[in-house]
């Protein structure tokens, strides 16, 4: 997940072995548009999005593993203020991000993913709250990101927790 354009992201992710040839690169403004079960239907093989945003990270880990989601009409509404006029729980809950709490069971008999996000900046915060696991960075890293996450990278270098 990187704020990086299409092309420039999945050269990267090809590089690295993350973007395989029957793996999904998607846009963050098409993630955005998608229902709740049309994210569904592209995760097993969404491997690269770009030009996302820092909400668009949350959604994802949030529709992945299941943190976040509203569980109420009045949560869901709360969630909604600011995202547009005239979003209504009957004709909307089952259209927007990230969902609702029935919905997200329905979907996941088996529950959701465990979900790692590492991130250095204070607009990741939400999503290194909502993963299983957070990892911010010691050095560039925010203090916002820091207080977020569960695990703090004191050097910045990813091999020191492989």
């Amino acid at each position: 997940v990187t704020g990086d354009n299409i092309a420039t992201a999945k050269a990267i992710a090809r590089q690295c072995g993350i973007l395989t040839e029957h793996g999904t690169a998607i846009e963050g403004p098409t993630f955005r548009k998608m229902s709740p079960k049309e994210v569904d239907a592209i995760l097993p093989n969404l491997q690269v999005m770009a030009r996302s945003s820092p909400d668009d990270k949350f959604l994802l880990v949030t529709r992945l593993n299941g943190h976040g989601i509203p569980e109420t009409k009045a949560e869901w509404e709360e969630k909604m203020k600011g995202r547009g006029e005239g979003l209504t729980w009957e004709r909307h809950r089952d259209l927007i991000l990230p969902g609702h709490r029935e919905e997200w069971e329905e979907s996941r008999p088996e529950g959701g993913d465990v979900v790692a996000v590492t991130g250095d900046g204070t607009n990741d915060a939400p999503a290194l709250k909502a993963a299983d696991v957070g990892l911010a960075m010691g050095i560039t890293g925010t203090k916002v990101a820091q207080g977020a996450s569960d695990i703090v990278i004191l050097d910045d270098q990813f091999s020191s927790i492989v």
